[in-house]
């Protein structure tokens, strides 16, 4: 079974106003739309990972106040909200494995190959590649569904994926 994740499609990532704006995020919205439309036809999972904050979280000392709880920045973007049926997870680092309950849900899902998209390819996107390659998932990342912080990350982040992590790249 396969599963798409949808990581951090936040308004503070996506919108020109977020407070950590992904340039050209938008632009991978219909792509994203489109995969979830395949995913839900052929009834696979689509589950959103989503940075959630507190006010005070250790992270602003790295990064600007961002998708902080109860916030509008902390929403999905409009054009990928969640469908009945979709699961919503909240994370409050990198990795959409640490601290929440992926691992488990893929698991009862009996999930073993996840497509992943979203922002950052070199933050989120990557630390959450880089453990379920490390907890036996087979990974794959279609390009035009995700968007680093420059051009240079995602080139690099390319790299990384295909040859030291064995991410399959569409």
């Amino acid at each position: 079974m396969r599963a798409l994740l949808i990581v951090d499609m936040l308004q503070d990532f996506i919108e020109d106003w977020g407070t950590l704006k992904v340039e050209g995020a938008k632009e991978i919205i219909p792509f994203i739309a489109t995969l979830r439309k395949e995913f839900k036809n052929n009834g696979a999972p689509v589950i959103y990972l989503c940075d959630s904050h507190s006010n005070d979280d250790p992270e602003f000392k790295l990064w600007p106040p961002h998708c902080v709880e109860g916030t509008k920045g902390a929403n999905v973007v409009e054009e990928l909200k969640p469908k009945a049926g979709d699961i919503v997870i909240k994370k409050t680092t990198y990795s959409g494995f640490f601290g929440t309950t992926l691992n488990e849900t893929l698991k009862s899902l009996g999930v073993g190959k996840i497509y992943i998209t979203g922002v950052a390819m070199n933050i989120c996107v990557h630390y959450t590649a880089v453990d379920a390659r490390m907890l036996g998932y087979d990974v794959i990342v279609p390009l035009n569904c995700v968007r680093g912080l420059t051009k240079e990350d995602e080139e690099y982040m390319k790299k990384q994926f295909q040859y030291v992590l064995n991410i399959k790249l569409i």
